[in-house]
Order: structure tokens, then C-alpha cells, then sequence
């Protein structure tokens, strides 16, 4: 059986002291869907991410991957039309130089999430939610080394375990 995971929530951004939602992220209209790469002896899982169809047949990606390595929000994908219609990504055309981190926090807290969430945002990274213990974000090159610091430091206090995104350096 084919498993799909759809993102439930819109990216997410810091803005006049609360996390928003991106309106470019809000105002997508398409689903864009990856096929993760399956782990021996598992069904085959798709990720539906937001993103938005642009003139040249490419689409731009409006949300951040959760299971996905190496596509990150903003990132061009050459996509396709599959026989039921849905946008099926086949690659990245132009890589954004984004990077993308995984956070599963350890509390059974359902607020745990709030405060290095707003940390986060509040320095310019973006998120995306999968449930409240769950979340991944987005931020640009710059900031990657602070964000995996400061990551790798609560998950080395137990607070979290995380992960990136990007297995491939940027050229």
C-alpha cells in the first residue's frame, strides 16, 4: 500500500510578534508530489508539499519537507502531470540555497513546540508543522550554522532530536 503525507499546515513565518502564515505559501494552489526514496522492506511514501506552477512548466516549492532530503522551501522542480492528474515532482531544476531541519521534540507537552518555534521564527527561519512535537523549517545559508548550533546543543540537553535536510554540500 502506498502511503501520502500531505502537509496539514501553511509555512509559517514570524510577523508582527506572532507566527503567520507566508501568504506566498497560503496563496499556493498546487500540491507538489515527491516520491521519498523507500527504505528496504517499506511501502512507497509521497510527500505533498505546497507549491505554486510557474510560466515555464516548472513549480517553485511553498512548503518545507518533513521527509524529504535535498529540496527545500523556494527550491524550482520540473514536474509532471501523472495519469490522475496530480503534480509529480521529477527533480530540482534550481536549488534555492536553503536549508531545510527536521525537529521531534522529547516533551508530551502539546505547547512545547511554542517557545523555540518563536525563537526560530524570530530569527528569520520559517516553518512548517506536521503535529505539535513535529515540525520542520526552513532558513537561508547564512543562518544554517547558528540554527544547527543551537539544535544541536538542546538535542545534546535531551530536549529534541533533529536532523537537516541536505545531504549534498552546495557547490
Amino acid at each position: 500500500m502506498t502511503d501520502y503525507r500531505q502537509h496539514p499546515s501553511v509555512v509559517a513565518h514570524w510577523r508582527d510578534d506572532s507566527l503567520q502564515p507566508l501568504p506566498e505559501a497560503q496563496e499556493a494552489q498546487e500540491t507538489l508530489w515527491f516520491a521519498v526514496p523507500p527504505e528496504p522492506d517499506t511501502e512507497q511514501m509521497w510527500e505533498g508539499l505546497r507549491g505554486r506552477l510557474e510560466k515555464d512548466g516548472t513549480a517553485t516549492v511553498l512548503a518545507v519537507p518533513a521527509y524529504l532530503y535535498d529540496v527545500n522551501f523556494g527550491d524550482r522542480v520540473n514536474v509532471m502531470r501523472s495519469a490522475e492528474n496530480a503534480l509529480v515532482a521529477t527533480g530540482v531544476k534550481r536549488d534555492a540555497l536553503n536549508f531545510t531541519f527536521r525537529v521531534l521534540l522529547k516533551s508530551d507537552d502539546p505547547n512545547a513546540w511554542q517557545p523555540l518555534a518563536s525563537e526560530l521564527a524570530e530569527q528569520g527561519c520559517l516553518l512548517d508543522f506536521i503535529s505539535p512535537g513535529f515540525f520542520a523549517m526552513s532558513c537561508c545559508e547564512p543562518q544554517a550554522r547558528e540554527v544547527a548550533d543551537r539544535l544541536f546543543a538542546l538535542e545534546c540537553d535531551g530536549v529534541l532530536h533533529y536532523e537537516t535536510g541536505r545531504t549534498q554540500q552546495l557547490r
